[in-house]
């Protein structure tokens, strides 16, 4: 067998036989309104080249779900996804034209040839999947950006051992470093390193041989974003950390977008250096993309946005919210802030309990006093996460910025789980009790027994003890 790193978190695996799976192929363009792009670029040699029979997307976001990047294949190929409480992956795979879609449960197997099956594992509360792959006697675990742990975790190594790779993200894809807290100026919003001790944990409770950083190869190119380079966790800082720290089982290889491994040869991996002289290489990227840039900098300046269309949109937000959710923001409220080119364009102050629109004028003097919670981002995207039902993905793209009191910085925080929850159809809240949901839970009981846990710990202890579940 034969395993190769497409891009980003896009990997091949190809039985003896020639029969092959990719699993999460963005391998053209960007992401997140020209935030992501895949760090080192994938060549077009290495596109062109790609001609497999099945195809498995472990989560909807579009670093791993790419529009542009699945019209590379015919619309017959099967793909595969992980079948949880929401059909939203299907039916946006449906709407693109592709239409044949396999959905597998939590610890479903699917024989895709002789000495060829894999196996999804669900995680987390808005779906995400690992994918265990076995092919020709080699085990691969492709946790991707699932942060399986405790009990979850235990159920793949128990049934899955011994497992030969594992695969998993090592930086950070979230809000966190969005935040400004404007009364406690430099107040520390992330732990960067926890990203590498928790991949390092993860890799070690999974009694793997090899370990691979995985699904964070990438870089931020638009203006709005470019400074966040700084902060991403690369391949290297991982290899360093195994190197500080003494651990030599499993061991940690950089693979990059064109590098592999094969049963016969072993490891190929490129002699090119893309992290130690990172900053000239990403100059001369973003030189290379520059063209695309610009005409996304004029189509975002041209945005423009009609408040009724924001009206009716959080007026059926608030409808779905449960009443001790309403209540929790009963008094509190949101300000976007959105531009268009270097100006303030709209400005909307939202109150979730009542699904209220103000709009202010753009010239308004926003002090935290009157304005403690403020979102700023652009009309572009504020409208796309409108018209696509998409606020969380804003944030994941670091091109949405928060501006909050340390005080508030709670309720903002809790308006993006309830994103996440509208999106993910956990609300209303009946749509926990229909049967795909029961079904999906029931079997994912161990991932429910560590909320529980987890829940415990930030009761007796007032923290998360992550660590106790990665040994």
């Amino acid at each position: 067998m034969e395993f190769k790193i497409l891009s980003h978190a896009g990997l091949l695996v190809k039985n003896k036989s020639g029969k092959s799976l990719i699993c999460d192929p963005w391998l053209v363009g960007s992401s997140y309104w020209r935030s992501w792009w895949n760090y080192p670029p994938v060549s077009k040699e290495l596109i062109n080249s790609l001609q497999p029979d099945f195809i498995y997307l472990t989560h909807i976001h579009w670093d791993h779900f790419h529009g542009d990047s699945l019209k590379k294949f015919r619309p017959n190929i099967p793909i595969i996804v992980p079948k949880g409480n929401y059909t939203r992956m299907k039916d946006d795979l449906f709407y693109l034209g592709y239409n044949n879609i396999i959905e597998l449960k939590h610890g479903e197997r699917l024989q895709i040839d002789d000495h060829f099956s894999i196996t999804s594992y669900q995680f987390w509360m808005f779906l995400d999947s690992a994918l265990l792959i076995e092919c020709d006697g080699v085990k691969l675990l492709n946790l991707n950006d699932s942060k399986h742990m405790g009990l979850t975790l235990k159920q793949i190594v128990r049934k899955h051992q011994p497992i030969d790779f594992v695969f998993r993200s090592h930086s950070s894809a979230n809000e966190r470093l969005s935040y400004e807290i404007v009364d406690e100026p430099g107040a520390p919003v992330d732990d960067l390193e926890r990203y590498i001790k928790e991949f390092a944990q993860t890799a070690r409770a999974t009694r793997a041989k090899y370990a691979i950083p995985f699904a964070s190869n990438h870089c931020h190119l638009h203006k709005d974003s470019f400074h966040f380079n700084q902060y991403i966790q690369h391949p290297l800082l991982v290899e360093d950390y195994f190197k500080q720290h003494q651990i030599q089982s499993p061991q940690v290889k950089v693979m990059v977008s064109g590098d592999s491994w094969s049963s016969a040869s072993g490891f190929t991996i490129s002699d090119k250096d893309w992290f130690t002289n990172r900053t000239t290489l990403l100059a001369d990227y973003l030189q290379q993309q520059s063209e695309s840039l610009e005409k996304f900098y004029l189509q975002e300046n041209r945005a423009e946005i009609d408040k009724q269309v924001v009206v009716e949109y959080f007026e059926k937000f608030s409808a779905t919210l449960p009443f001790f959710v309403r209540r929790y923001f009963k008094n509190v409220h949101f300000t976007y802030v959105l531009s268009a080119g270097n100006t303030t364009k709209y400005i909307y102050h939202i109150n979730i309990n009542q699904g209220r629109v103000v709009e202010l004028p753009p010239d308004t003097p926003l002090d935290h006093t009157n304005y403690p919670i403020q979102i700023h981002t652009t009309a572009f995207i504020f409208l796309r996460g409108i018209e696509f039902k998409i606020f969380s993905h804003m944030c994941i793209g670091k091109r949405v910025f928060y501006k909050v009191t340390a005080k508030q910085k709670k309720y903002m925080e809790a308006l993006n789980l309830v994103f996440n929850a509208y999106e993910y159809d956990l609300l209303p809240i009946r749509r926990l009790f229909t049967w795909r949901s029961v079904e999906s839970w029931s079997m994912r009981w161990r991932e429910v027994i560590l909320y529980m846990q987890l829940a415990k710990d930030k009761l007796v202890y007032g923290k998360l003890d992550i660590d106790k579940y990665l040994k």
